[in-house]
């Protein structure tokens, strides 16, 4: 670790004082959510066989030094904000007690040391990783500043009163806002209560008079992650698309999408290729175009990907891909004419493969269906066909990206059902419609404008995601760039 930071400033050989890996830890822990000095989560946050080291605070707060170099006050007194209700409730003094503060100052070193082996790389700019990391960056700066945090905070106390009186005893990981969302990180006391928590927790938009969403932590048991909306939002843009490609050139993807950013502020990535077909449903109003939009920018990212888009709103809906590269719009009009291209086109690759020519030579293709509904509906014959390409189109390299907004059980039914297992649902007006998308309840408790749950076909847990948002010159813009770099 200690050569990979040296590497990344430019050091040579002495010229770099070890504790410096250290002090750049401890800043990105401190940067880092807060959890409760009695949360298991400290022991999970340390790298594997690193064991409890005694630290020497001259060189790592500067204690004893001159005033210039002494920051040991500062970083006990940051210490204490950050954890003065557990400090004063059980009467420990780190101003006085050394070994009470040389204690939480490890475990954040520790955490630290973590964080940055699983953040840097030896191929990354360490300086953009500071500015990125360390919230140094100027952008993120005046991003704050036009949406400032309001105070949604303080939820637990009443999260707590209220399961008391359930009978249900929980306590606090911890908590931090996210984009949209004041989340409160809870333990359950007792893991006989697990049931019961989940049926009282349904009564929580009652109690607290908003619609909460509640998430299991993955990986921890009796952990659950709850999610208050709050006033203010945060607005996701460019800066995060780049976030979002910048992870898809990292990882060996042959079709890579970004949905979105987590709730804990990460990029979100998968493959098409093994969805290996996608259905998007949401509301007017939810964002469903939007990502939409976003999904084919991320595909244009392959070079032999050909993409064909059925418009509903004869082209004007993606009006910004006109003059892309490997896109063709179809009007709603087109569509069935488009569809037999594609069987056609599935039939040629298959008969093809039967006289020894390789899948790997042909390109890949998708098709974007923008509203599956005006398209189907009182269409059997457009649903079956639509139902047998998803059936064996994804065998050789040609997949769908299917949008509605209001899904129902007639035109995502039968074999299009069974053979579309990956699924984004964005805000959606009832349960019911929410259930039809997932196959489960939650989607109409978001809300809206990019909001969305994403359940993969490759059985991993369904997860929430904040999209971003692009304006048709930003779009164009980001085809610009991607034209050049082909």
């Amino acid at each position: 670790m200690i050569e990979k930071v040296k590497k990344g400033l430019g050091f040579e050989e002495n010229e770099f004082a070890k504790y410096n890996v250290l002090r750049i830890a401890l800043a990105l822990a401190l940067n880092s959510p807060k959890f409760s000095l009695d949360s298991s989560f400290w022991a999970q946050k340390r790298l594997n066989g690193e064991k409890d080291k005694e630290y020497h605070l001259e060189q790592i707060t500067g204690k004893g030094k001159d005033k210039k170099e002494d920051f040991d006050l500062l970083i006990r007194s940051m210490l204490y904000i950050k954890h003065k209700e557990e400090l004063d409730r059980d009467k420990k003094d780190i101003f006085s007690n050394e070994k009470e503060y040389l204690k939480i100052l490890s475990r954040y070193i520790q955490r630290g040391l973590y964080e940055l082996n699983n953040t840097y790389k030896s191929s990354d700019c360490f300086y953009q990783w500071c500015l990125d990391n360390l919230h140094l960056s100027s952008k993120q700066e005046e991003q704050t500043k036009e949406n400032p945090k309001n105070n949604d905070v303080g939820y637990f106390p009443k999260l707590q009163d209220y399961f008391k009186k359930q009978g249900i005893g929980i306590r606090l990981v911890n908590e931090e806002d996210s984009y949209r969302h004041h989340i409160c990180k809870i333990e359950l006391l007792d893991s006989a209560k697990i049931q019961a928590f989940k049926t009282k927790s349904q009564y929580l938009d009652d109690e607290l008079g908003q619609s909460i969403y509640i998430e299991q932590v993955k990986g921890i048991s009796r952990t659950y992650s709850i999610q208050i909306p709050k006033q203010q939002w945060q607005t996701l843009g460019l800066s995060e698309l780049k976030q979002g490609l910048e992870v898809l050139r990292k990882q060996n993807f042959e079709l890579g999408v970004f949905a979105g950013m987590s709730v804990d502020k990460k990029p979100v990535c998968f493959d098409l290729k093994t969805a290996p077909h996608l259905l998007v449903g949401g509301t007017s109003g939810s964002g469903k175009s939007k990502l939409l939009k976003v999904i084919v920018l991320c595909l244009l990212q392959t070079p032999s990907v050909e993409i064909t888009i059925i418009d509903p709103k004869f082209g004007s809906e993606f009006v910004e891909f006109n003059n892309a590269n490997n896109v063709t719009l179809f009007t709603q009009n087109e569509a069935e004419e488009c569809v037999e291209q594609f069987i056609k086109e599935m039939e040629s690759r298959y008969e093809r493969k039967s006289k020894g020519e390789s899948f790997e030579s042909m390109p890949y293709k998708v098709l974007v269906i923008d509203e599956l509904r005006n398209l189907t509906r009182g269409n059997k014959c457009l649903i079956d066909k639509l139902g047998t390409l998803a059936e064996k189109m994804r065998g050789c390299k040609m997949h769908f990206v299917l949008g509605t907004q209001r899904p129902d059980a007639q035109n995502f039914s039968g074999d299009l059902r069974s053979n579309v297992p990956s699924r984004i649902a964005l805000k959606v007006q009832k349960s019911t419609e929410s259930k039809i998308i997932l196959d489960e309840i939650g989607a109409e408790k978001l809300t809206g404008n990019g909001d969305m749950l994403i359940k993969l076909g490759d059985g991993s847990s369904l997860q929430r995601i904040i999209g971003i948002y692009l304006t048709e010159e930003e779009i164009q813009n980001q085809l610009k760039v991607d034209k050049i770099h082909s």
